[in-house]
């Protein structure tokens, strides 16, 4: 079987992926299917998944779960918790319950609305065991959205390396793993079709999660989908949050990029620090932060105008 370095490009999980390495054609495939297995089971927007049943159960009954679903969501209680909230995997109640992003019924949420949601946002009411879980109050929703994509770009990741990929790139909606050559990434311009960073990879594992408020919106980027759970609208800090790091933990690195979309500069700064990662966020007015380049692994990072903290 030949094997080559070339790159799958699909839509899934409402967003882009890309997959490159030296794998056969087949390996890629297989690569893809764990794409779209994730979607068929945890997407908010398939009526018969996994994740809506569990939604449905709020407040009702528990819900039997498999190994990789307890996994999966004890992930997501854990970046809950670090973040305080910050990244919230109950996060539905106001993202769908109230805003209906991606949904046909979309729109600003009133007040009233707010009020209402806001109290069905707390990772703590939870209970999660060896084999269920259960959402304790009636109409509670989980959202993978803050870290579903990560997840699935280190299972693909992984996925590849054990069937002896030597060359990874794997992209999915903005979430990217790489090791084994050195890549050029580009970091794009909020406020253009350009970029504002170059990112030169090594040859070692690395992460690279990007949130920003100019993709998904309803009427304005003023009402962007990255929610603040203390006052359920959008989060005002920044236009652009890239975060990097080290080995193979997206999945933690996408839901903190939310955690760190909601918070100011001071409480960037100290919990990159505390986690061992990078950001370059963007504020509204287009100014560019770094924190934490230390013993990052990439070859250089080019930035028109930089700030470095």
């Amino acid at each position: 079987m030949a094997f080559f370095e070339k790159a799958l490009e699909a839509s899934t999980m409402s967003t882009k992926l890309l997959i490159r390495a030296n794998v056969s054609k087949r390996i890629l495939y297989e690569a893809y299917a764990i794409a779209r297995r994730f979607e068929e089971r945890y997407s908010a927007y398939k009526e018969t998944s996994f994740l809506n049943a569990i939604n449905a159960a709020s407040g009702v009954n528990r819900v039997a779960c498999t190994k990789e679903d307890i996994e999966l969501f004890r992930q997501c209680i854990t970046a809950s918790e670090k973040s305080g909230g910050a990244f919230d995997i109950t996060m539905g109640a106001l993202s769908h319950g109230a805003y209906h992003f991606g949904f046909s019924n979309q729109a600003i949420a009133t007040e009233k609305q707010l009020q209402q949601q806001k109290k069905l946002v707390d990772y703590r009411l939870i209970d999660l065991d060896e084999e269920s879980i259960f959402l304790s109050k009636k109409g509670m929703r989980l959202d993978l959205g803050g870290i579903g994509k990560g997840y699935v770009s280190k299972m693909i990741a992984l996925f590849l390396k054990e069937k002896g990929a030597t060359k990874v790139l794997v992209d999915v909606g903005g979430e990217m793993v790489s090791f084994g050559k050195r890549y050029s990434v580009a970091v794009k311009d909020p406020f253009s079709e350009g970029n504002i960073a170059y990112i030169k990879t090594s040859k070692s594992p690395l992460c690279i999660s990007t949130s920003g408020d100019y993709q998904r919106f309803i009427t304005s980027r003023e009402t962007h989908h990255i929610l603040d759970r203390s006052s359920g609208r959008s989060s005002a800090f920044y236009s652009s949050m890239t975060l990097l790091q080290n080995g193979f933990g997206i999945d933690m690195l996408d839901a903190y990029a939310t955690a760190m979309f909601n918070n100011d500069s001071e409480y960037v700064k100290h919990f990159s620090k505390e986690h061992a990662f990078t950001t370059i966020a963007v504020d509204r007015e287009g100014n560019i932060t770094f924190n934490n380049l230390a013993d990052l692994n990439v070859t250089s990072i080019g930035l028109q105008t930089t700030n470095f903290d």
